[in-house]
Formats: C-alpha cells, sequence, structure tokens
C-alpha cells in the first residue's frame, strides 16, 4: 500500500491516558495503614458503645 501526500499516521497515544511515575506533594499512606486505622476505629467505637458511660460519665 502507498500513502498518499498529507496522509499521517495515527498518533501513538490514540486517546489512551499516560500516567506519570511522578505523584504529587501531600502525605502518603499506605493501603494497609488506611485499613488498620479504620479498623481501629470501629473497635474504639464498639468499646466505647459498651463501656462509655462507665468511664466517661455520659
Amino acid at each position: 500500500m502507498r500513502r498518499r501526500r498529507g496522509e499521517e499516521m495515527p498518533p501513538t497515544g490514540a486517546g489512551l491516558i499516560r500516567y506519570f511515575k511522578e505523584e504529587g506533594h501531600g502525605i502518603k499512606i499506605s493501603p494497609k495503614s488506611v485499613l488498620i486505622f479504620t479498623i481501629a476505629i470501629i473497635i474504639f467505637e464498639i468499646f466505647l458503645r459498651f463501656y462509655g458511660e462507665a468511664l466517661l460519665g455520659f
């Protein structure tokens, strides 16, 4: 096949999103840490539900 004059090949990115290795500034927390923190908060809430009134007097 012969290419006509002025005919261009499609761009190499063709609608794909490019992700870069550089990350923005801010706090970097691993997903494992977030999961552990969430579970700790849930356990603390359950503890307060049962013993909060006796400990805090509310």
